[in-house]
């Protein structure tokens, strides 16, 4: 018996060593990894981007926030954690939540035709207008030409000549939506348009009498705790400066004026302000289910190619190696960079907010952001 009991205690004792070792160990090789991240953010600031913000959450729901480079190059005045970012199209995740919830509570259907929400004019000028349905919208499967490609507008706005004040959302379908055949017929292939969420908040103001805009902040960021969080208005303060190489000369140039005119304009597909952990605390609310119901996150995650997940509704999704697989969104501007991705596999989530925007931008600097993005990728999940 006392040897029995002299055995019993040595394996506990020696269990407890070993949980303790390990436990070490992961710290250890947690802290290591942290601080080569830190080391890649640095490096990519020294070169060509502004500033950089990363969120790192644990499966133990460790959370890590790295920061370097600057929030207003000029000032030098340093990025903080919670400095405020225009996050370009993460806003489109953001805006199929506020949908799901009108579905939720019976104002939309899901799987019912634009036709019933939207008036005849639009319909009967949208290619298969009549065909398209709010599922179509929000899985980037409705065939509708992407409008931010038509070389038309993009030429005006880069030349400083498309004055966003004076054109409506209704001017931009006539005039860059309608005179495009579709891309696909509806339902069978999924092309991203950010026409298909410009269409969705114009559904949601016409459900809604205060329409989409207010929707979003009030039944969505302000009722769930996000008050750091703005939709279609400037930040009051830790806004960063935004910066971007439109000439492409290497060189970036301050267009903090020109992102927040469109952040501010943009509807469905743009839109949102936000520190990079109240970002990433909505994608893990959204994951856990505490904004939508289990029923609505399952139909949220259904991709649209299960066997090659690239998105759902409003989510994006990917199989790849070294990490497997991840569902959030990303968002790219001319002064703007945004990954924001859950790792169901390994319960991390891990977000990735810079101030130097890719899009319209020299090689260079992009090359600068998507190596770091790279390492960044590597360590987590390989080193």
């Amino acid at each position: 018996m006392k040897h029995q009991e002299f055995i019993s205690k040595g394996t506990t004792i020696l269990l407890a060593v070993l949980l303790f070792v390990i436990s070490i160990s992961d710290s250890y090789g947690q802290s290591r990894k942290l601080r080569k991240i830190q080391k890649s953010i640095n490096k990519a600031t020294a070169g060509h981007l502004v500033g950089v913000a990363v969120y790192i959450k644990s499966s133990e729901g460790n959370e890590w926030i790295g920061v370097s480079g600057f929030q207003d190059k000029e000032s030098r005045k340093p990025i903080e954690a919670g400095s405020i970012f225009a996050t370009g199209s993460i806003g489109k995740m953001y805006n199929a939540v506020a949908t799901l919830k009108l579905v939720e509570q019976g104002i939309l259907q899901l799987d019912g035709k634009i036709g019933e929400y939207l008036p005849e004019w639009i319909i009967s000028n949208l290619p298969n207008g009549e065909i398209i349905t709010v599922r179509h919208l929000l899985s980037n499967q409705s065939g509708l030409f992407n409008y931010e490609n038509d070389p038309k507008l993009n030429q005006l706005y880069l030349s400083g000549n498309l004055k966003l004040d004076t054109l409506t959302h209704e001017n931009v379908l006539r005039r860059y939506v309608f005179n495009h055949p579709a891309t696909d017929f509806p339902g069978t292939k999924y092309r991203y348009s950010s026409t298909n969420f410009m269409l969705l908040a114009m559904i949601m103001d016409h459900v809604t009498l205060q329409g989409h805009t207010n929707y979003l902040r009030k039944e969505i960021l302000q009722i769930n705790g996000f008050k750091n969080t703005y939709y279609r208005e400037t930040p009051p303060n830790k806004l960063v400066n935004h910066y971007g190489d439109l000439d492409k000369d290497g060189n970036v140039e301050d267009l903090t004026m020109e992102t927040i005119e469109t952040t501010n304009w943009f509807i469905g597909d743009d839109g949102i302000y936000a520190p990079i952990k109240e970002a990433a605390h909505f994608l893990e609310t959204i994951m856990s289910g505490g904004i939508l119901k289990k029923e609505t996150l399952e139909q949220m995650t259904k991709w649209n190619d299960e066997q090659k997940p690239d998105y759902g509704l409003g989510l994006m999704a990917d199989k790849s190696f070294p990490y497997k697989f991840l569902i959030g969104h990303s968002g790219r501007g001319i002064g703007t960079t945004t990954d924001l991705f859950y790792f169901p596999n390994q319960k991390m989530t891990v977000g990735i907010f810079c101030n130097t925007g890719i899009r319209q931008t020299s090689p260079m600097i992009k090359k600068e952001y998507l190596r770091m993005r790279t390492k960044i990728v590597k360590t987590l999940f390989l080193f």
